[in-house]
């Protein structure tokens, strides 16, 4: 066995693709016999564009396998953090089992889940009984729930196709479930201008009763879009808003 320790250890290697592998660790310890890579202490791990962040990283090269431990976070191309403790990777860095799994997207909105994979090309994350929620947390009680939230037995984030998949899904309110779909999806954070759905609205007057806004975004061109918004509530008929923007040369 070599043991080498120090304040901070680089070390590089390419186990399976052209790209070199950055390690960065306080220390680094290698088992011949084994096969087996440790690093501990403030570890850096990255290929590319996927960087991983923990107390411990072992690679196995027998098994071909990276297992991070500890305080895990995980950065891929599109800017996406996903937040573990425990995380098994292939040794390219972009296939991932994930347990306890926390996400921070690129637009601050927040994913969670019981456990996660990510595809082998890195381009698929799959999280099992999941929530998903754009708004920030009460900073004088974060355990409570936030304004609106999505839970959902399955969600899938393809940053092929930019768009985030529901199955099983249901919309709360303030931690009160109010809509259930079998499907729903929207776009992902890097998206910035996309036909559907956006946020729904609700507001409760004396002659309106309980109301609520669900508006619809049509991208009709790059310079012009179209937002619906029908209004139901319980002391009027249904009333339809319509806003028509479009873009002029000056």
């Amino acid at each position: 066995k070599d043991n080498h320790s120090g304040k901070k250890t680089v070390a590089q290697t390419a186990p399976s693709e052209n790209e070199p592998v950055l390690l960065l660790a306080d220390e680094l310890t290698y088992d011949e016999e084994l096969g087996i890579i440790t690093a501990r202490g403030n570890v850096e791990i990255s290929q590319g564009d996927n960087v991983v962040h923990a107390d411990t990283v072992s690679y196995n090269q027998r098994a071909n396998k990276v297992t991070a431990t500890g305080n895990v976070s995980l950065t891929g191309p599109e800017g996406d953090t996903i937040f573990a403790d425990y995380v098994e990777l292939t040794s390219d860095l972009k296939a991932a089992t994930v347990e306890a799994i926390r996400m921070l997207l690129s637009d601050r909105s927040r994913m969670a889940a019981a456990s996660g994979t990510r595809s082998d090309d890195g381009k698929k994350t799959t999280l099992n009984r999941a929530v998903y929620s754009p708004c920030e947390l009460c900073k004088d009680d974060p355990m409570r729930a936030p304004l609106w939230q999505i839970k959902a037995v399955r969600v899938v984030h393809n940053t092929e196709t930019k768009r985030i998949e529901y199955k099983d899904a249901w919309l709360e309110m303030f931690g009160v479930p109010v809509l259930y779909t079998p499907y729903f999806s929207h776009p992902d954070p890097s998206v910035k201008r996309d036909s559907g759905y956006l946020a729904p609205s609700f507001q409760y007057s004396d002659k309106l009763g309980a109301a609520i806004r669900l508006p619809y975004f049509w991208v009709l061109d790059d310079d012009k879009d179209l937002t619906l918004t029908p209004i139901f509530s319980t002391g009027e008929y249904p009333v339809l808003l319509t806003e028509y923007r479009q873009r002029v040369y000056d």
